[in-house]
């Protein structure tokens, strides 16, 4: 009897305490669920202050509350109080309220849970990639990646795909170009069959990115292998932006068609055996297709098409067919201010100047000379006009040179040199170099010896200090031409201080054109001192073409100059021990 009391006693707490949780739970819920409805009723009546104050207390007050249905509201609290916080611009308190949300709920196996932790996780890391926090940011994506990498869910889908492709911004910011390659091509492997609208663009934007790292970096057959699969992929696609992307994959593949000298062996079966041919192709596929699209970067894309087609013929001779497509350039894109296509408007008036010179019609083609100098202006920042107008000058002086104008040609290369000397990039300063040695061999022909020694002079001191090895062959090449006419003058007491140069500017310098030239001009110097009875001091120069040059004797080159370099000093009967 009392056995039985003792159960049904015990059956009564438990239902009571079972009664009471719940009912707690209930109030735990109930007063949650009140709060969130307060704040989004103090939003509804905008007053985002207020509804910010409603959704923080409820993440202080019910965050730690083991009640899964008050989690999930706590969570959608944070989440809201987030949004608003980037809308009144306090970013920094937005990022805070999402790591809250994050650590509040991180472990939780609540499903629910779980993906409003993937989706805080992806509003921090884009937070604070606004902001520039790179590491912060990356630790965010990258733990989003690698806790929901894997998810079937396809928001999380979309937001790991993302994810992964600003890792990959952040990854170029820190200049880890290669790794962020990797994510690129693991982006494309992950998501290759994904047919998802927003995830299908991530991946055809990582799969331009990998076509635009291997055209950097040359590797023409990896990049005509991405654009080829991006467009077997992508071709029928109806967002416009993976379509403007599939045109410029036409454009990419037609241009590097057009560069390379022989197609890769696993691509002749969809293009041939000619490449310029099928570059022509290419270009007539693109531009058949956005015939009729005028937005966007379509101009572009058509009239780099058109240039391309242009010069192909130029180099097949169908000079013609180049001139009516450099003049149909001219005609359509001339009067659109958008610089890309200013540049290509300005390579197709030099490509047609250059045809016109190679038919001899010089006239012509220092007209249009003369319509690129006056159109365009020098701006160290825009370096295709300025390659354009530099070559107009140095070309067109050419011209005026074979027309026996020497003085006008000396003025154009003049006005070159000075607009063009001070460039900050290497390349447009080499073309710079050229301009003065031709400006310097133009003044010896016309006997303004002291104006030649002063170009090679500037050519000189600024030489020495490029980067760019052909620039220092100039340097160089200008020491030894310098020094060629000071003998030619007779001006002794300059001679040596001039050649003395080639060993004090580049007697270390590793590129082996420039150590050819020096170790010529050295020998033509040692030459020069030996046949005017001035063995004695040649000596002393075959002695450092010895040191210096030793080791590169395996160069055809310096191994002649080593070879006839043995031959004067058996001449001169010296000691020197080879």
């Amino acid at each position: 009897m009392y056995k039985k009391i003792a159960i049904f006693t015990l059956l009564f707490a438990l239902t009571i305490g079972v009664v009471l949780y719940y009912k707690h739970q209930s109030r735990l819920e109930h007063g949650a669920y009140t709060a969130l409805q307060s704040g989004y009723l103090n939003l509804k009546k905008g007053k985002k202050l207020q509804a910010m104050g409603d959704f923080s207390f409820l993440s202080e007050f019910y965050g730690h509350k083991r009640n899964s249905t008050v989690q999930e509201i706590v969570a959608e609290a944070l989440l809201k109080k987030a949004e608003i916080l980037v809308e009144v611009k306090n970013t920094d308190d937005a990022i805070l309220t999402l790591e809250r949300l994050s650590n509040l709920f991180l472990d939780s196996k609540n499903q629910k849970l779980k993906d409003d932790v993937a989706l805080a996780l992806f509003r921090q890391g884009n937070l604070l990639l606004e902001q520039k926090e790179y590491e912060p940011a990356m630790l965010a994506l990258s733990h989003l990646v690698s806790v929901y990498g894997r998810s079937d869910n396809i928001k999380i889908k979309r937001m790991v795909a993302q994810a992964m492709y600003q890792e990959t911004e952040i990854l170029n910011h820190w200049e880890k170009k290669d790794t962020a390659l990797n994510i690129h091509s693991a982006i494309i492997e992950q998501f290759i069959n994904e047919q998802d609208p927003e995830i299908r663009l991530v991946t055809a934007k990582s799969l331009m990115a990998r076509t635009v790292n291997r055209l950097n970096n040359r590797e023409w057959g990896p990049a005509l292998y991405n654009s080829n699969l991006f467009i077997k992929i992508f071709s029928k696609d109806a967002s416009p932006t993976i379509k403007e992307f599939l045109a410029h994959n036409l454009l990419y593949r037609a241009e590097i068609l057009h560069r390379v000298k022989t197609i890769p062996e696993d691509q002749k079966k969809l293009f041939g055996d000619n490449p310029q041919e099928a570059a022509l192709t290419t270009y007539d596929e693109l531009l058949s297709a956005i015939d009729k699209h005028k937005e966007g970067e379509y101009q572009r894309y058509k009239i780099t098409a058109l240039l391309g087609k242009a010069q192909i013929f130029q180099q097949q001779k169908k000079y013609t067919e180049a001139l009516n497509l450099c003049n149909q350039i001219y005609e359509s894109f001339a009067d659109i201010d958008a610089t890309k296509i200013k540049d290509v408007v300005a390579k197709s008036l030099l490509t047609k100047a250059q045809i016109l010179n190679t038919l001899q019609q010089y006239k012509q083609a220092l007209i249009v000379y003369q319509q690129i100098i006056q159109s365009y202006h020098y701006d160290d920042s825009h370096n295709t006009i300025n390659d354009v107008l530099l070559s107009a000058y140095i070309e067109s002086s050419a011209i005026l040179v074979q027309l026996d104008n020497n003085a006008e040609a000396l003025k154009l290369l003049s006005q070159a040199v000075q607009i063009f000397q001070n460039t900050h990039n290497e390349r447009l300063y080499y073309k710079v170099s050229e301009a003065y040695m031709a400006m310097a061999e133009l003044q010896v022909k016309m006997h303004l010896y002291d104006d030649a020694l002063s170009s090679y002079t500037s050519l000189i001191s600024m030489a020495h200090h490029k980067t760019l090895s052909s620039i220092r062959y100039n340097g160089a090449l200008a020491i030894i031409k310098k020094a060629n006419l000071l003998i030619q003058l007779k001006k002794g007491s300059d001679i040596k201080q001039t050649y003395d140069l080639l060993t004090t500017f580049y007697q270390n310098d590793e590129d082996m054109k420039v150590r050819e030239i020096v170790a010529q001009g050295m020998y033509g110097r040692a030459k020069s001192l030996f046949e005017h009875n001035r063995g004695y001091t040649a000596v002393d120069i075959i002695r450092k073409i010895f040191k210096l040059f030793d080791k590169d004797k395996s160069n055809p080159v310096i191994h002649d100059v080593l070879e006839k370099t043995k031959e004067l000093q058996k001449q001169l009967g010296s000691t020197i021990v080879w």
